[in-house]
């Protein structure tokens, strides 16, 4: 499953096969076929845990972020964390970009997974309004909008050039708007 992740995280859901993620994995494609029908099936399984996996760390960051500020860094830091070097992207990302190839299951998963994030990140900027640890937030829903499409673009730009550097220069003003409670 980490082999079909990370496949999927370089090169999509059309870049991804069986057959090269079996011979990755030093197996017989029929023992990926044991385990799952389908290419589908696999890239289900292996999004629903790396759904979880982003769900645990935006409950576990607001669990222990009292600041809204220090919520969205620890995000954006998370969200470029997922680019290795230029090298990948977020899997939501990936699969977004092969809808029309995929199951509605994953589908409805890849909606799920974004309204998630956005309502995070609705509630960390309604925390800023109060805290003050964001600056000139304008409407909550909006601004998650904004943020969402800012981390997503960075990434694919970062990718798209093999540079994940370009990933921290695109989210530099948004950066610049927080202020951390420990800026280290």
């Amino acid at each position: 499953m980490d082999t079909a992740a990370e496949a999927v995280r370089r090169r999509g859901y059309n870049g991804v096969s069986l057959d090269q993620i079996a011979r990755d994995v030093g197996i017989q494609k029929s023992s990926i076929y044991y385990h799952f029908s389908s290419k589908s099936e696999l890239i289900g399984a292996i999004f629903r845990r790396f759904s979880g996996e982003i769900f645990s760390f935006l409950d576990h960051t607001a669990g222990n972020e009292s600041r809204a500020g220090d919520r969205l860094m620890a995000y954006i830091i998370e969200t470029g964390s997922l680019i290795e070097e230029g090298e990948s992207i977020c899997m939501s990302i990936a699969l977004n970009i092969d809808r029309e190839s995929l199951q509605t299951e994953i589908v409805d998963d890849l909606m799920t997974f974004h309204q998630a994030n956005l309502a995070w990140l609705t509630d960390t900027f309604e925390l800023g309004l109060k805290d003050g640890s964001i600056a000139d937030i304008g409407n909550p829903g909006e601004e998650a909008n904004a943020c969402l499409a800012l981390v997503d673009g960075a990434q694919l730009v970062a990718r798209a050039h093999r540079d994940s550097k370009l990933y921290d220069q695109a989210t530099l003003l948004l950066r610049s708007r927080i202020s951390v409670s420990n800026p280290d």
